[in-house]
């Protein structure tokens, strides 16, 4: 069963265990990305028993904008409704933030993806080779 969480209880060995699951190369500073998440404005984590699964993480300005800077999923974790979830909490977390933005420089290019991203409110604003970039926006 995994367990969705706003807490930010994460250990250098959770943050390790997530991110060396997958694409290792993302990041070669464990120290950094750990501040770098206990720092972030807002934090939502899954959680297989006590194992980290997925996280998602966002800064900005407060209420106006908000950036996510990543959304992480185990890669023993896949299409098992995990990152909706996380999506999920993470939207109503953030329910009074005006615009949402998600910039990526290529995990969210799939179709599937934009599908997904589409499905829970983002529209694709930008795209080239070396970004893509969604928008939720609430003022409209």
């Amino acid at each position: 069963m995994v367990t969705i969480s706003t807490e930010k209880n994460i250990s250098i060995e959770d943050v390790r265990g997530l991110y060396d699951s997958g694409d290792s190369a993302l990041y070669n500073n464990n120290e950094q990305l750990l501040n770098n998440i206990l720092s972030s404005d807002f934090c939502i984590t899954a959680w297989s028993e006590n194992t980290l699964v997925g996280i998602i993480r966002s800064g900005g300005d407060g209420n106006n904008k908000q950036y996510i800077s990543e959304i992480v999923m185990h890669a023993d974790h896949p299409s098992q409704g995990v990152g909706s979830r996380l999506l999920d909490t993470y939207l109503s977390e953030t329910a009074d933030v005006k615009k949402i933005y998600i910039v990526s420089h290529e995990y969210f290019r799939t179709s599937f993806s934009k599908t997904w991203l589409n499905y829970k409110g983002f529209n694709l604003i930008a795209e080239n080779d070396d970004i893509i970039v969604y928008l939720l926006d609430r003022e409209h």
